[in-house]
């Protein structure tokens, strides 16, 4: 049995140990912490225990109302040092566990200053160009209230279970989406699978900000450039001004012809911003205007990685609240036109034999995990930064609800417009403009001309849009550099140069999006990599956190950390119908799969095979890494090396390692039968080994 002063021992090593690295770590500039240097610990003798619960910024405040001394050397807690240092640096074998960053990594990491930055954080995360963009072209793709209906279901049944699901599971280990699963050492493919998605979203999510900019641009010229047709870009027979007497201003009749006409706001951006060429098969030369967009955008993304702005939580502050300023007085606007009703009755009233298409189902679970960004490991590595006892529950619902009700409003905004331009017409509403990703880009446009000055409101809308992205985009990239940088830690001493390395590969990997036919190659990303991959991630999360790590350990834990044991909703959900639905989804969509179509373009069997191939990159390596994990387990037998890579490491466990042996007492009496790491072999060798010895050589 340990004695009563081996805790005090463990601190006074971790204190040398600080002492050591204090001048060799900078002062912390970093995205999610306020500006720190490192400092002895006081003497434990002197300084009562911090309490549990509450932000950082509290608990500094409490120690600084009773050691006024201490307000001037703030240090990072012993337990996340002990939690995070790297096995590496302490010699262990990879056999059996994921590695964690070094103590120099975690001081770079930093911690929430508050629990409002993590949250609107989350919102930044999960409110982005996805409401705005993507949800109100699949929902014009796939019958307006036919993909309402699924996306509510889907993110009752599977998105809102598993956005808490992951910020709970994040919060309580403390570590990103490759590290968590030292839970579960055989799905460490699953983190991996989700750095990867990260990083092609990235790279085609810059390329829809760079046409922000490049509308932003734009809108700075005495007149906006859709508000009439210039002939430099325009088709004059068919193009029209919505409120004009006339299409081409020189035959007053052609008006009244509706079968080719087509408005200003549409021919432009096909024309004028994209080039756009007869199909992938012609991709054309670089547009350069948008290449230059697409660089701007990428600078903007480095500087605000490196600088850190989002340390004061100020960016989010403005990130969180101005959309629905900008987006209220476009629904206000839109719903004053004529026939704006019809096209909300569109939005929100099925079609109700399209409910029996599959592709609808997989583009609703599609679009719910993008929106929410769920399974793509941001919502992991944002909560890790999280205090061991935050309300996560409350913050998960909070933003959920937040991201749905964006969604929805981003809906009517379009379906208004679009309801207006077919009574415009005089056509139904699902033949009013081309179904694409390019909707947003012709629907905002054509509302931002109905109101007074609308120079001001697109420079201000095409600005929200970019900040929604940034914010989005910013969490995405860090999450890659995070979860590397957590593997590979000595690329935390190189941070600007890995960054910028890192933006210069995306850079060059998006430009074939700037080309002519660049938005057939980005609707090609978008549908494999960032849909049907994602997918199949979260059906593998819900495998391995569930079904393997099991429902009643998860339980267990989150009751532990929030005092509370999830209710039956959460754990149905979570352990049977999250998994089961996408997986039947996911399977019927491979089953009847029908070829990707852009507008009234079919891609040809190789662009699917190329869909198919990136959508691999992230979806095989769950298998490959899960060969690994079990062949380089030192059992004897498969069976053997598959129960080994099965069990969680000793490396697993609450953040706060102050509570370890709190939480290996109540696990074992909430879930009898469990071996946990105090019961496990070794890696490296048959003996057991010791819940306190390993604590000591971590410390």
């Amino acid at each position: 049995m340990k004695s009563k002063e081996e805790p005090t021992t463990a601190v006074d090593m971790a204190k040398e140990q600080e002492d050591g690295l204090r001048d060799k770590v900078p002062p912390l500039r970093g995205k999610l912490g306020r500006s720190n240097t490192m400092s002895p610990p006081p003497s434990t003798s002197n300084v009562p225990r911090v309490p549990r619960g509450g932000s950082l910024r509290e608990r500094h405040r409490s120690m600084d109302r009773d050691h006024p001394a201490h307000s001037r050397h703030r240090r990072f807690s012993a337990h996340i040092v002990a939690r995070r240092e790297s096995m590496f640096e302490r010699g262990a074998s990879l056999d059996a566990s994921i590695r964690r960053p070094s103590l120099a990594s975690v001081a770079e990491r930093g911690n929430w200053g508050n629990r409002w930055e993590f949250l609107l954080s989350c919102v930044g995360l999960s409110v982005g160009i996805g409401n705005v963009w993507r949800f109100p072209y699949l929902a014009y793709q796939n019958g307006g209230g036919a993909f309402l209906i699924p996306y509510i279901i889907m993110l009752a049944l599977a998105g809102k279970p598993m956005y808490f699901l992951e910020l709970a599971i994040g919060q309580f280990g403390g570590v990103g989406p490759i590290a968590l699963w030292n839970c579960c050492p055989v799905m460490k493919g699953v983190g991996c699978a989700m750095v990867t998605v990260s990083l092609i979203v990235c790279i085609y999510y810059n390329v829809i900000m760079s046409y922000t900019l490049h509308y932003m641009g734009a809108s700075l010229a005495a007149e906006v450039p859709w508000a009439k047709c210039d002939p430099e870009w325009a088709n004059m027979d068919t193009c029209y001004v919505r409120g004009a007497t006339n299409v081409n201003h020189s035959d007053p009749e052609s008006a009244h012809t509706t079968v080719h006409r087509e408005t200003a706001s549409l021919q432009y951006w096909e024309r004028k911003v994209l080039a756009l060429s007869s199909g992938i098969e012609d991709l054309g030369p670089i547009k350069w205007d948008l290449a230059l967009c697409l660089f701007i955008s990428w600078c903007i993304v480095v500087l605000c990685l490196v600088k850190g702005i989002k340390t004061s939580g100020k960016v989010v502050y403005f990130a969180a609240t101005f959309p629905y300023v900008i987006l209220l007085t476009l629904l206000v606007t839109g719903l004053m036109q004529p026939g704006a009703i019809d096209g909300v009755l569109f939005f929100i009233l099925p079609t109700w034999s399209k409910l029996l298409d599959i592709q609808v189902w997989r583009a609703a679970a599609g679009q719910m995990f993008f929106s929410l960004s769920v399974s793509m490991g941001g919502l992991i590595m944002y909560s890790s930064y999280n205090d061991f006892r935050n309300n996560v529950y409350r913050d998960a619902l909070v933003v959920s609800v937040l991201d749905t009700v964006t969604s929805i409003i981003s809906g009517m905004v379009t379906f208004s417009i679009l309801g207006a331009m077919a009574t415009d017409l005089g056509v139904p509403i699902d033949q009013v403009v081309k179904e694409g990703p390019g909707l947003a880009f012709v629907a905002y446009p054509e509302a931002l001309l109905r109101l007074p000055c609308p120079q001001f409101w697109s420079v201000l809308f095409f600005l929200m849009l970019f900040v929604l992205g940034l914010d989005s985009e910013f969490a995405l990239l860090e999450n890659v550099l995070t979860s590397i940088s957590d593997e590979f830690t000595w690329l935390r001493n190189h941070k600007l140069i890995f960054c910028v390395v890192t933006a210069c590969f995306c850079y060059l990997v998006g430009l074939p999006c700037v080309t002519h036919g660049g938005n057939y190659v980005l609707t090609l990303m978008d549908v494999y990599g960032g849909g049907v991959g994602v997918v199949f991630i979260a059906i593998a999360e819900c495998i391995g956190l569930l079904w393997i790590y099991g429902l009643g350990r998860i339980s267990s834990d989150l009751e532990f950390m929030l005092g509370n044991r999830p209710n039956a909703y959460w754990r149905i959900t979570w352990s049977f119908l999250a998994p089961v639905i996408l997986m039947m989804i996911f399977l019927y969509s491979l089953v009847f799969h029908v070829p990707l179509r852009y507008e009234e373009y079919l891609y040809p069997n190789w662009a699917n095979m190329i869909g198919w191939a990136l959508a691999c990159v992230s979806m095989l390596q769950i298998p490959i890494w899960a060969v690994l994990m079990v062949w380089k387990q030192p059992a004897g037998s498969l069976k053997e090396k598959l129960q080994m890579s099965a069990r969680s490491t000793a490396e697993w466990g609450p953040s706060d390692t102050s509570l370890r042996s709190e939480w290996i007492a109540f696990t074992q009496k909430n879930v009898p039968g469990t071996l946990l790491s105090e019961q496990r072999k070794d890696c490296n060798n048959s003996t057991p080994i010791n819940v306190g010895d390993k604590l000591g050589e971590a410390l």
